[in-house]
């Protein structure tokens, strides 16, 4: 039987603490180890609060309640703040929404409800945020329509006045945009504008707005009284700022009604409507015109005998000085017509 030494003895025992202490250690550590996979992660708090004001077309759960410990479950507490839980009243209108139906209505969708504390208020009033369009807003819309078509009326100033002034309502926050229309399409004479206001495309209100418009331009004026029959000279007339919303055909030019003819009297003061002034034929009965015509694309010309007397546009016999022949032909200008062939 073979002895140990009094070396062995004492490196054997220090070998056996060793083993002892990292037994303990391990011993230890387990019960550790085994208690952090068992704790659960924290639960996502989520508070509703009593009012929410939104400017949108939709109520989200993130604009009516809080999320306490977010950090804890980053991505569930993003992926509820976007769900959509009711649509927003009109705009500065107020809704209420009960929060058990909301809890309700989302729970069934999570995979793990319990990770969910609910809590807060049982009940949410919801204001949407609005802009309130005055009266004077509106005519301030009709007026910028009227500034941006006044190229088309040329020199021709029109201004609006509203016999029934528009009753003002609340829009959406957000960029407005106006649709306008005039009850005359040529807007000078129009008394009333029709509007339609729409936002992202959706109509937010319609209706119109009566009044009356006055358009000034400069306009022939009878300086004195001017008779039948009366052939119109420079110093019978002069151009003066006239409100001609209500004359058919006003003359906006000097030149278009002297040396023409008067039909019925017009009384000094008065605007020179032109359908009161006879305007002489571009074509008189006996004179000679230049026909023209197209065939195939090949333009035609020849010489005729005006039969009667003609105003533009107007379609008279002509005779064709080559074939004699009479045809039909319109007016075009002074000494031409134009065929059809």
């Amino acid at each position: 039987m073979k002895t140990k030494s009094a070396g062995q003895y004492s490196s054997d025992k220090r070998q056996h603490r060793t083993n002892g202490r990292v037994s303990s250690i391990i011993f230890l550590l387990i019960p550790i180890l085994f208690l952090g996979t068992a704790l659960p992660c924290h639960a996502l708090d989520v508070i509703f609060r009593s009012t929410a004001t939104i400017s949108g077309t939709s109520v989200t759960l993130g604009d009516i309640a809080d999320f306490n410990n977010r950090s804890e479950q980053p991505d569930l507490a993003a992926t509820l703040a976007a769900q959509t839980v009711a649509e927003s009243p009109d705009a500065g209108k107020k809704s209420s929404l009960a929060t058990r139906n909301i809890i309700h209505k989302l729970s069934q969708s999570i995979e793990s409800p319990e990770t969910i504390n609910w809590g807060g208020a049982d009940t949410v009033t919801i204001s949407r945020q609005g802009v309130t369009i005055s009266p004077q807003a509106v005519l301030g819309v009709i007026t910028s329509y009227l500034t941006e078509h006044s190229k088309e009326l040329s020199d021709v100033r029109c201004t609006f006045t509203a016999t029934d002034p528009p009753l003002p309502f609340i829009a959406p926050t957000g960029n407005l945009q106006w649709e306008v229309t005039p009850s005359n399409p040529a807007i000078i004479g129009s008394n009333r504008f029709s509007l339609i206001a729409r936002m992202d495309s959706e109509v937010i209100k319609n209706f119109s707005v009566r009044g009356s418009l006055k358009a000034m331009a400069p306009a022939a004026v009878a300086i004195s009284n001017l008779q039948r029959d009366d052939i119109i000279s420079a110093s019978q007339i002069r151009m003066e700022p006239t409100d001609i919303s209500s004359i058919r055909t006003p003359c906006l030019q000097k030149e278009q009604v002297v040396g023409k003819k008067v039909l019925r009297t017009i009384k000094a003061g008065s605007a020179i409507e032109l359908t009161n002034i006879e305007f002489p034929p571009m074509v008189k009965k006996g004179a000679l015109v230049k026909i023209l015509g197209q065939k195939n694309g090949i333009a035609l010309t020849a010489t005729g005998i005006a039969k009667t007397d003609g105003k533009e546009g107007q379609v008279i016999k002509v005779k064709n000085a080559g074939s004699e022949k009479e045809i039909f032909c319109r007016v075009t200008a002074p000494g031409f017509v134009e065929v059809q062939i």
